[in-house]
C-alpha cells in the first residue's frame, strides 16, 4: 500500500515544515517534508488531502488499564485504597475474558479517536486484550497485571504465555512484557519471580511505583526502611528494561536512582489528582535526564482515554505548583506523548516522522475557532489541541479513522455490548 498525505503542516517530532506532505509505503514513510521538494510518488493507491491541517506523530498513552473502560467513574471522590476496596475489585470479580475484549474494544475506539496509536496496558485476561489490539490495528505493550497474594503462580504462567504467543504479533505492533502490579501487591518470592522470568524471556517490566504517601509510607514499614523505588532496585527489578508509572512520592535518592538504572517513567498528572495522590516531580526527573512519557492510567480513575488533557496538565500543573512558568516547555511535552512513550514501551523506530520510521501519525483538522490563530505552533497543540480535533489516525501505514468512520473496528456492536457488560460488573445485572 502506498499513501500520500498532501497540504499539510508537518510536525516530524522535532522540526515544523508549514507547507509539506508525507509518503508512506507499506509501513514505512519514505518521505516527509516540503512539498517542493517532495519526489515524485506516483501511483499512489491513496490519497488525502490535508487541508493545511497539521500532520505529527501518533500519541502514546504510556500506561493505562484498557478494559477498565466499563468501570468508568465508579466510586468516585475516595482514597485509592477505598476506591480498590469498596468498588473496583468487587466489580473486577465478575470480569470475564468476554468483558475484558469488548472493554478493551471500547478503549480502542476513544483512543483512536483522540489520535493515540500506541499504548502500554496491564490487566487481566491480557490474550483477549491481544486480539482486540491485533483486529483494530494499534500498537501495544501488554503485561499482564500480577498480584501475588491469593496467587499459586498461575498468573506469572499467563503472563508467560502471553509472551509466547503475542510478543512480536501483528507484524511487531504488539509487544509483550512482564507486568509486576506493584511492591504493595507483591511478596519477597513473587517479585524474584518476575525477574527471574523477564531476563529468561528477554521482556521489560511494567510496574506501579509510589502512586500515593500510603504506598510509600507503607513499604518503608514492610521493608525494613527502604523506599519504593530503593527496595525494587535491591531485588533487581530496575536491572531489567522498565516502565515505571506514576512515581509520585519519590525523594531524591530515589530520583537520582531512576536516573542511574535508566527507569522510563509515565506520567499520569489527571489520575494522580483525581484520586489526591500528589504530584510527580517531574522538574527535578527531567533536570536528572529521565525520560518521562504521558499515560492517563484506566478509564475508571481519569475517566477518559484523552491524553490531549494529560499533555495540557503537564504542561500546566507544574508551572503553578512551583510558581515557575519556564519549567516545562511545550515541546518537552510534545515528545513525552509521543516518542518518548514509544521509546519507553520498546518501540525505537516510533514517534517521529522520519524517512524509515513507522507511518504512525495523525492529521489535526484546520481552521477550527479554538486554535486560530496559531501563533506558536507546539503551544498550539498542547494548550489549545482537543481530541476531537483529529481527523485521521493511521498505524504501521494503516488508516485506523479518518473523518468520523473507523475502519477497523465496529462502533455500535462495540459500544451496545459495552454497556451490557458495564452493567454486569457494576451493578450485578
Amino acid at each position: 500500500m502506498r499513501c500520500a498525505i498532501d497540504n499539510v503542516a508537518l510536525f516530524t517530532g522535532s522540526d515544523w515544515v508549514p507547507d509539506a506532505c508525507a509518503h508512506i509505503e507499506g509501513s514505512k514513510i519514505v518521505y516527509a517534508g516540503p512539498r517542493n521538494q517532495a519526489p515524485v510518488f506516483d501511483p499512489a493507491d491513496r490519497c488525502i488531502d490535508g487541508k493545511g491541517g497539521v500532520l505529527m506523530p501518533g500519541l502514546v498513552n504510556a500506561h493505562t488499564h484498557l478494559s477498565m473502560t466499563l468501570l468508568r467513574g465508579i466510586g468516585s471522590d475516595q482514597v485509592l485504597q477505598d476506591w480498590l476496596e469498596k468498588d473496583v475489585w468487587p466489580a473486577e470479580e465478575r470480569l470475564t475474558p468476554a468483558f475484558a475484549k469488548v472493554g478493551a474494544e471500547l478503549g480502542l475506539l476513544e483512543q483512536i479517536r483522540f489520535g493515540v496509536t500506541a499504548f502500554a496496558d496491564q490487566y487481566f485476561y491480557m490474550d483477549a486484550v491481544a486480539d482486540a489490539v491485533m483486529q483494530s490495528g494499534a500498537r501495544a505493550l501488554l503485561t499482564r497485571g500480577l498480584i501475588a497474594f491469593g496467587d499459586k503462580g498461575e498468573r506469572l504462567a499467563e503472563n508467560v504465555a502471553l509472551f509466547q504467543q503475542y510478543h512480536g504479533a501483528a507484524e511487531g505492533r504488539i509487544r509483550v512484557g512482564i507486568g509486576t502490579h506493584g511492591e504493595y501487591t507483591n511478596t519477597d518470592e513473587s517479585i524474584r519471580a518476575h525477574v527471574e522470568a523477564a531476563w529468561e524471556l528477554g521482556a521489560m517490566i511494567h510496574v506501579h511505583i509510589a502512586e500515593t504517601r500510603a504506598e510509600a509510607e507503607g513499604c518503608k514499614s514492610r521493608r525494613n526502611g527502604r523506599t519504593v523505588v530503593r527496595y525494587l532496585a535491591d531485588m533487581g527489578l530496575l536491572d531489567i528494561p522498565t516502565l515505571a508509572a506514576h512515581c509520585v512520592w519519590v525523594d531524591d535518592a530515589d530520583i537520582d536512582l531512576l536516573a542511574e538504572k535508566k527507569v522510563a517513567v509515565a506520567h499520569n498528572p489527571v489520575s494522580n489528582l483525581k484520586l489526591a495522590s500528589g504530584v510527580m516531580p517531574l522538574p527535578r526527573m527531567l533536570e536528572r535526564g529521565i525520560q518521562v512519557s504521558l499515560g492517563t492510567d484506566g478509564a475508571a480513575s481519569n475517566n477518559n482515554l484523552n491524553l490531549w488533557e494529560e499533555a495540557k496538565l503537564t504542561g500546566i500543573l507544574h508551572k503553578g505548583v512551583s510558581g515557575d512558568p519556564t519549567l516545562i516547555t511545550p515541546s518537552q511535552v510534545l515528545a513525552m506523548a509521543t516518542v518518548n512513550g514509544a521509546r519507553a514501551m520498546g518501540f525505537e523506530d516510533v514517534g517521529m516522522l522520519l524517512p524509515g520510521w513507522r507511518a504512525d501519525m495523525i492529521l489535526l483538522e484546520a481552521g477550527l475557532p479554538h486554535r486560530v490563530p496559531c501563533v506558536d505552533p507546539a503551544a498550539d497543540l498542547v494548550y489549545s489541541a482537543q481530541g476531537a480535533d483529529v481527523r485521521m489516525t493511521m498505524v504501521d501505514g494503516h488508516v485506523l479513522y479518518l473523518d468520523g468512520e473507523y475502519l477497523t473496528l465496529d462502533k455500535e456492536r462495540i459500544v451496545a455490548e459495552a454497556k451490557q457488560a458495564s452493567d454486569v460488573m457494576i451493578y450485578g445485572r
